[in-house]
C-alpha cells in the first residue's frame, strides 16, 4: 500500500480536529449521563476521586480508607474536573472522553500522516465502530485513559521516527509516562515493547536519534517516577507490595490470587475477544495475511501497526489476568489498517482487484466507489453502534445496580449516624453504597454494632434487628439494619 510521508502531528487540520470534537461531545452526552453509576468499576474510581476533593490528599488518596488499586492519572483528571464543576458521576466519567478524544485525535493525526486525510478520517470511523471504544469512553474506569496514553505515546514514536517535529517527540515521552500514570510500569513496557518489536521484525533502521530528547526523558521520568517515590514515602512496603508486585508482577505471572483467575481464563480468552469485538474491521488482518502470502510486503507504516496490536494482544495474552478490555490500546492500530486498506479501495477503479467475487456483488457495487458514501455509511454504522451500546447498557445496569438500595441507605441514615458494615458484605457492594453516600463505611467485627446502622450480608444477625431496606446485585445480597432498642422486633 502506498502512503503519504509523514508531515508530524501538524498534518491534521484544526477544523478536523473540532469537527472530531463536536461529534464525540453529541456521541457521548447520553452515555456519560446515564445510567447512575451502582457497579463496582465506577464506584471504586470514584471513592478515590471523593477523598482527593473532600480531603485534598492528592498524592495517595485512600478508597474507602484502603490503598487504591491503581495509580492516580484517573483520578488527578477527574478531581481537577470537580473542583471547577463540582463532583457528580458525570464530573468522574469525564475523564474517559477526554480520553477516547485523545485516542481519536491520535488515530486522525497518524492515519493522515501515513496516507492521507481520507486514511484518517476512514480510520477513526472504524474506531468509533467498535462497542467497547464507546463502553469505555463513558464508563469512570481507567481503561480509556490507559488506552490514550499508550496511543499517544505509539503515535508520537512514529511521527518522530519518520522525521516529524518536536511535537512527535513530546508525545512519545509525555504519552509514556501518562501510561505509567494510567495503569503503572507495564505502561512504558508496553510501548517499549511495540518499538522493539517493530524496530526488529520490520528490519527499520533505528533513527532513535529523531525520538530520543534528554530534557523530555528527564521530565517524564520525574513525573513518572515522581509519584512512586512520593506514594513510597506514604504508605512504604505495603505501596510496594500493591503497585508493584500484585498489580503488575502477579498479575502478570499468575501467582496469589491470579494463580486462581489463570484457571478461568483459558489462553486463548483474548484472541476471541479480537475475534469478535472487531468484526468487520478485524477482517484485514486476514486480508494482509494473504497479502503476505501471496509474497505483498508491507511499507513501514504497515510493519508498525502490525507490531503494535500482535504485541497488545500477546503481552495481554501470556499475563495470568485478562480482561477483553485490556485490548483496547490495540484498537488504533487496526482501525488503521483497516483505514487505510478502505482509502485504498475506494481509489481503485476495480474495488475487489483480482479477488472472485460473485457477478450480482459485481454489479451492485459501482465501479469507483465514492468516498463520501463509504464515510456516511461509516456515520451511520458508528452512530448505530453507539446507540445499541448504551441501550444494552441501559438494561444491563439497571439490572444489577445498587443505586436504588444506596438511596434508600442515604434517606434513612444521616450525615452524622454511625454505620458500618460487616464482615460478610462484599467489598465491591460496599464500594457501591460508600461512593453513592460520598462517606467512608469502616468494617465491624460484631454482626451488629449495639446502637447505629449496619450493612450486612445474606442473613440479618438475630431476631432483635429491624431490617430497614433490602439490596441485590448479581445475586449478592446486602441488607441496611439498625439495632437500637426501640426498633427490636420490628420489620418492614
Amino acid at each position: 500500500m502506498g502512503a503519504a510521508p509523514a508531515r508530524g502531528v501538524t498534518a491534521v487540520r484544526a477544523r478536523d480536529v473540532l469537527l472530531l470534537a463536536v461529534a464525540l461531545a453529541l456521541g457521548l452526552a447520553w452515555p456519560l449521563r446515564s445510567p447512575v453509576i451502582g457497579l463496582h468499576g465506577e464506584a471504586r474510581e470514584g471513592l478515590v476521586v471523593q477523598t482527593i476533593v473532600r480531603d485534598g490528599e492528592w498524592v495517595l488518596p485512600r478508597r474507602n480508607g484502603e490503598l487504591p488499586s491503581k495509580p492516580p492519572l484517573f483520578h488527578w483528571m477527574a478531581a481537577s474536573v470537580a473542583r471547577v464543576a463540582g463532583l457528580s458521576d458525570v464530573t468522574l466519567r469525564v475523564p474517559s472522553a477526554v480520553g477516547v478524544f485523545a485516542m481519536a485525535t491520535a488515530t486522525l493525526a497518524l492515519g493522515t500522516a501515513i496516507g492521507g486525510r481520507a486514511t484518517g478520517w476512514l480510520a477513526v470511523g472504524v474506531l468509533f465502530g467498535a462497542p467497547s471504544v464507546w463502553l469505555s469512553a463513558s464508563q469512570a474506569r481507567v481503561d480509556m485513559v490507559f488506552a490514550a496514553a499508550v496511543t499517544l505515546a505509539l503515535a508520537g514514536f512514529f511521527l518522530a521516527w519518520r522525521g516529524g517535529t518536536r511535537g512527535a517527540r513530546v508525545l512519545f515521552w509525555l504519552g509514556t509516562a501518562a501510561a505509567v500514570l494510567a495503569k503503572g510500569p507495564a505502561g512504558a513496557a508496553l510501548v517499549g515493547l511495540t518499538i522493539a518489536v517493530f524496530l526488529a521484525v520490520g528490519r527499520e533502521r533505528p533513527r532513535l536519534r529523531a525520538v530520543w530528547s534528554w530534557p523530555l526523558a528527564a521530565l517524564a521520568g520525574l513525573v513518572a517516577v515522581g509519584w512512586y517515590v512520593l506514594a513510597y514515602r506514604e504508605a512504604g512496603a505495603d505501596f510496594i507490595r500493591l503497585h508493584i508486585l500484585f498489580e503488575n508482577v502477579d498479575r502478570f505471572v499468575g501467582r496469589h490470587h491470579f494463580g486462581v483467575v489463570r484457571h478461568k481464563h483459558p489462553p486463548l480468552r483474548l484472541v476471541l475477544a479480537l475475534a469478535v469485538h472487531l468484526v468487520p474491521w478485524n477482517l484485514v488482518l486476514l486480508w494482509s495475511a494473504v497479502r503476505w502470502w501471496r509474497g505483498e510486503r508491507e511499507d513501514a507504516a504497515g510493519h508498525f501497526l502490525h507490531a503494535w496490536w500482535l504485541t497488545v494482544l500477546a503481552v495481554f495474552s501470556l499475563a495470568a489476568g485478562k480482561r477483553d478490555v485490556y485490548l483496547l490500546p490495540l484498537y488504533p492500530a487496526v482501525a488503521l489498517l483497516a483505514g487505510r486498506a478502505l482509502a485504498v479501495a475506494a481509489a481503485e477503479p476495480r474495488p475487489f482487484g483480482r479477488v472472485p467475487v460473485p457477478s450480482w456483488v459485481a454489479r451492485r457495487v459501482p465501479a469507483r466507489p465514492a468516498l463520501a458514501w463509504l464515510a456516511g455509511l461509516l456515520v451511520f454504522v458508528d452512530a448505530g453502534v453507539g446507540a445499541v451500546n448504551q441501550v444494552w447498557r441501559e438494561h444491563r445496569e439497571a439490572r444489577h445496580s445498587l443505586a436504588p438500595f444506596a438511596a434508600e441507605v442515604a434517606r434513612r441514615v444521616g450525615p452524622a449516624d454511625r454505620l458500618v458494615a460487616t464482615q460478610d458484605v462484599y467489598d465491591v457492594d460496599l464500594m457501591v453504597v460508600a461512593y453513592r453516600l460520598d462517606r467512608p463505611i469502616p468494617r465491624a467485627p460484631l454482626a451488629c454494632p449495639s446502637e447505629g446502622f449496619a450493612l450486612v450480608g445474606a442473613r440479618p444477625p438475630g431476631d432483635g434487628v429491624a431490617v430497614l431496606a433490602r439490596g441485590v446485585s448479581r445475586d449478592r445480597r446486602i441488607a441496611l439494619v439498625r439495632c437500637a432498642g426501640e426498633l427490636r422486633g420490628r420489620r418492614p
